[in-house]
């Protein structure tokens, strides 16, 4: 009975220690640590609830979950972020704050959680970088909610957002692109946002952008700037994916005293055969420029010009070389370039655009085949050389149906005429249909041309009709041979139209008018044309033959 009696007493005691041990572990308070679950970017005005956990190490690299611990809340500023002891956060002002969480009845050997925590307006801009750019270049903006800025301006030149660029990370904070276009010039950052249900706006002051005022392929007027069709596209697996190159911020500098003209100079290389469009636009300088390409273009330092390869062709206003031999039909300057290739070999390709007017212009160079109307079956047809690539075409009789896909756009067609005695000549008609542009807009010139020779240095026209309008009926005499039709879009307007190279009898009627051939619209009038491009403005690109 004495033993039992004593065991009982005993019992109550052990369970007092062990109680005691459980909830006042002081001798383990050491390997008791607190983790926060980070917040995010917390808005002013906005809360949130920061969340806790105990932990004891058991072993190295091994923590075990404490659970039913409570935690003592604290912020090392209030006046930034203010939280309660349920861990209820509330943003008061920008700046960043320390929230801590200790594990309630530990001793100061428990390592206690933070969490740094940013409090921020619903648009807040953190730096501009770089700090200097050209025209052309990105200006990058990060910070909080930038991704919803819609305008940024340097001295009132606003600037252009860079499509897909816009990022946000897993902090909370955000990145968004610009293009700098002229006239922007240093200043500090102006920016409108949508941000928090309202629209922000202000300027990054102390944070200027030094502009300096070239684009960033400067100087580029004699030696080109080289760029890779085959280098990694700008805009990949997105709706701009077929852009091979883009920038829509270049800049035509201003000229130095005493210069009329200047010259932008691009060398395009690509590794494989494709469909390929070449877009030049400056629409706030429209008419003052003229885009010229080339399969090969050099520099003559001593005679201060351009000059082509013996084989070369070009395009442009006024400038379309044969073979090396100059052919410069009068043509108006369009507001903006649009060449579009179909099937353009591997190589080198090189674009030269001359002006007489500072301004931003735009340029792309797009994988495919890019027109406002739809290709027709003889194209490619943009130079004599691809008209000798496509084939020769039998005449008389040759009737098609083609069409000028693009404003200010040739189409070069090659073909072998035979000459059917003398008692017959050679018919050449033109006619353009009525299309979405009114037809007195349409302005066609025929040129009828020998196939240059070796040495020869200009094209040796036969025939040419290059009256206002878009109806031909040419009857030149032409001996047995190989021979070219060139048709230029003198005013700048896409259209189809019809054309054939036959024979006429001197006594009936020739065979380019069977079936019946169509009249000519009603409304081509025979009003003055509008004045042709100037001869000071076809000379500013008058490709030379190489020596």
């Amino acid at each position: 009975m004495r033993r039992s009696r004593g065991l009982a007493v005993l019992t109550p005691l052990v369970g007092s220690v062990l109680f005691g041990a459980c909830l006042y572990p002081t001798e383990h308070d050491s390997s008791v640590h607190v983790s926060i679950r980070p917040l995010k970017i917390l808005l002013r005005g906005s809360d949130s609830t920061a969340r806790a956990t105990a932990w004891q190490i058991v072993a190295p690299g091994d923590s075990q979950k404490i659970p039913n611990v409570s935690f003592v809340w604290s912020s090392t500023n209030p006046d930034v972020a203010t939280v309660d002891q349920a861990g209820h956060v509330v943003g008061v002002n920008s700046g960043t704050v320390i929230i801590r969480a200790a594990a309630r009845n530990f001793d100061a050997a428990a390592l206690a959680g933070a969490d740094t925590l940013r409090v921020s307006a619903p648009l807040e801009i953190d730096s501009v970088r770089p700090k200097t750019v050209k025209y052309g270049e990105k200006l990058t903006i990060y910070g909080v909610g930038v991704d919803s800025i819609f305008l940024t301006s340097l001295a009132g030149a606003n600037l252009i957002r860079v499509p897909f660029s816009d990022t946000v990370f897993r902090v909370g904070t955000a990145r968004t692109r610009f293009w700098v276009p002229p006239p922007a010039t240093t200043d500090s950052l102006f920016f409108l946002g949508f941000s928090g249900g309202q629209g922000v706006f202000g300027f990054v002051h102390g944070d200027t952008t030094k502009v300096i005022e070239r684009d960033i392929y400067e100087p580029n007027d004699t030696i080109p700037s080289a760029i890779d069709l085959d280098a990694p596209r700008p805009f990949p697996n997105t709706a701009l994916d077929s852009l091979l190159f883009f920038n829509p911020a270049l800049a035509f500098e201003t000229l130095k005293r005493g210069q009329t003209t200047g010259a932008d100079w691009y060398h395009f290389t690509q590794g494989e055969t494709r469909d390929l469009t070449i877009i030049l636009s400056a629409p706030q300088i429209a008419g003052t420029f003229s885009t010229f390409l080339t399969d090969s273009l050099g520099w003559n330092g001593t005679a201060k010009t351009y000059v082509i390869g013996h084989d070369s062709w070009t395009f442009g206003p006024g400038s379309h070389a044969c073979h090396g031999a100059r052919f410069s039909p009068s043509q108006r300057v369009g507001d903006s370039t649009i060449i579009a290739f179909k099937s353009l070999p591997q190589g080198a390709l090189d674009g030269i655009a001359i002006y007489a007017t500072p301004g931003r212009y735009g340029l792309a160079v797009i994988a495919g085949y890019q027109s406002e109307l739809p290709a027709d079956a003889h194209e490619d047809d943009n130079s004599c050389n691809a008209a000798d690539l496509r084939g020769t075409v039998p005449a008389p009789t040759f009737r098609d149906t083609l069409a000028i896909e693009n404003p200010h756009d040739v189409d070069w067609i090659r073909f072998h005429f035979t000459n059917q005695g003398i008692s017959t000549t050679a018919q050449v008609r033109l006619h353009a249909f009525p299309g979405v542009h009114p037809d007195s807009l349409k302005d066609l010139d025929l040129y009828l041309i020998k196939v240059p020779l070796a040495g020869d240095t200009v094209v040796s026209v036969v025939a040419a009709d290059t009256s206002a309008g878009s109806d031909v009926n040419l009857t030149p005499s032409l001996a047995t041979g190989d021979y070219y039709l060139a048709i230029v879009d003198f005013a700048g307007t896409a259209t189809t139209y019809e054309v054939c190279v036959g024979w006429a009898p001197l006594l009936s009627a020739g065979t380019c008018n069977t079936p019946t051939w169509p009249s000519p619209p009603a409304t081509a009038s025979t009003a003055p044309r509008r004045r042709r491009t100037s001869a000071a403005t076809r000379a500013l690109f008058a490709p030379s033959r190489s020596p």
